[in-house]
C-alpha cells in the first residue's frame, strides 16, 4: 500500500467471480499484486485500474469495496465499477444493462444510481437478494452484491462516479442451474466492447475531476514562503493554472522572487498573465 502513484484517471472494479472478471483482467492487463490480501486484488502497471474479486453476497461486496478503497488509496475522483451476471424476468439472455434503481428485501426505499448521460445501453431496476431467486416474475434484474457495493461506494465518492452493469445469465427460459464458468466468461466477453465504451466515459470523468482538484505544481511551494488568506489561496491557484500554460517554473519563480507579500505575488502573476498575448476564450 506504500508509494502508490497519483493517477489522472482512476478506476476501481468490484466483481464477485473470477469468471466475471477474467475478460476485464485480460483487456486492461491487470496482474495480481505481490502481497497477501484478504481478497484477491489485481492492478495494471500504471495503477489506474484496480480490481478486487469479492465473492458472492452482500457482506463480501461491502467489505471488499471498503478494503479496496483503503488498500489502493482511492481518491474522491475515483470511479467505482460493479459488473456481473444477473437473473432477469424481463430482458434477453446475454444482454447488458445499466442499473438505475436498486432495491432489497431489507430496505423500504430504493436507491437510484446515476447513469452516464446519453447512454445507448438500456437501463433496468436491480433487486439484490441474499439467496438465489428462481421466481423472476416481479424482478427486472436480480443479483446478490449490487446494493451493498453501491451503499459503500456512495460513501466513498459521489454517485456520478459509480456504475453498475449487469449481463442477463438466467431467467424463465434459461435455468440458473445451467450456468457454467465458461458461460459466465463468454457472457462478459460478448459485451466487452460495450463495457469498454462505458469505462472510457468514467476514465474521462475521473481525469476531468483530477484536473479540477489537483493543485498546480508551484502552489504549495509558494504558499510555504508567503502567508495567503483563504481568498488569496483560491486566487493564487487560479492564476497558477492559467500562467502554467505559457510559463515554465523557473520563469514564474524569477518573476515573484523579490515579492515581499502574498498580495504582491498575486499582483505580479496577474500582470504577467495580462501581458501575455493568449486568447483565454480557448481554454
Amino acid at each position: 500500500m506504500n508509494n502508490l502513484k497519483k493517477t489522472k484517471n482512476s478506476i476501481r472494479w468490484v466483481i464477485a467471480l473470477k469468471e466475471e472478471a477474467q475478460v476485464i483482467l485480460d483487456y486492461y492487463k491487470l496482474k495480481p499484486i505481490n502481497e497477501k490480501t484478504i481478497y484477491p486484488i489485481y492492478k495494471n502497471e500504471e495503477e489506474t485500474h484496480w480490481l478486487i474479486i469479492c465473492g458472492i453476497g452482500r457482506n463480501n461486496a461491502a467489505a471488499s469495496t471498503a478494503y479496496l478503497y483503503a488498500y489502493s488509496n482511492a481518491s474522491n475522483y475515483t470511479s467505482w465499477i460493479n459488473i456481473g451476471i444477473a437473473g432477469s424476468g424481463k430482458g434477453n439472455y446475454g444482454d447488458l444493462y445499466l442499473v438505475d434503481k436498486i432495491s432489497t428485501y431489507q430496505r423500504k426505499k430504493s436507491t437510484f444510481p446515476s447513469t452516464l448521460p446519453k447512454a445507448n445501453l438500456p437501463k433496468m431496476h436491480l433487486f439484490t437478494s441474499d439467496i438465489p431467486i428462481s421466481d423472476y416474475s416481479t424482478c427486472e434484474l436480480i443479483d446478490m452484491e449490487g446494493s451493498a457495493f453501491f451503499d459503500i461506494a456512495s460513501k466513498l465518492t459521489s454517485k456520478e462516479f459509480i456504475c453498475l452493469m449487469k449481463v442477463i445469465s438466467d431467467g424463465p427460459e434459461n435455468d440458473i442451474k445451467e450456468i457454467t464458468r465458461s458461460k459466465i466468461s463468454n457472457l462478459i466477453k460478448e459485451n466487452l466492447l460495450k463495457i469498454i465504451d462505458v469505462i472510457s466515459y468514467y476514465e474521462r470523468l475521473s481525469e476531468e475531476e483530477f484536473k479540477i482538484i489537483d493543485k498546480p505544481k508551484l502552489f504549495n511551494e509558494i504558499k510555504s514562503k508567503w502567508h495567503f488568506s483563504a481568498t488569496q489561496s483560491y486566487r493564487l491557484e487560479t492564476l497558477l493554472r492559467r500562467i502554467e500554460i505559457f510559463c515554465n517554473k523557473k520563469d514564474i519563480e524569477k518573476a515573484i522572487k523579490n515579492c515581499e507579500t502574498s498580495n504582491s505575488v498575486i499582483n505580479v502573476l496577474n500582470t504577467k498573465i495580462k501581458n501575455n498575448l493568449v486568447n483565454w476564450s480557448k481554454f
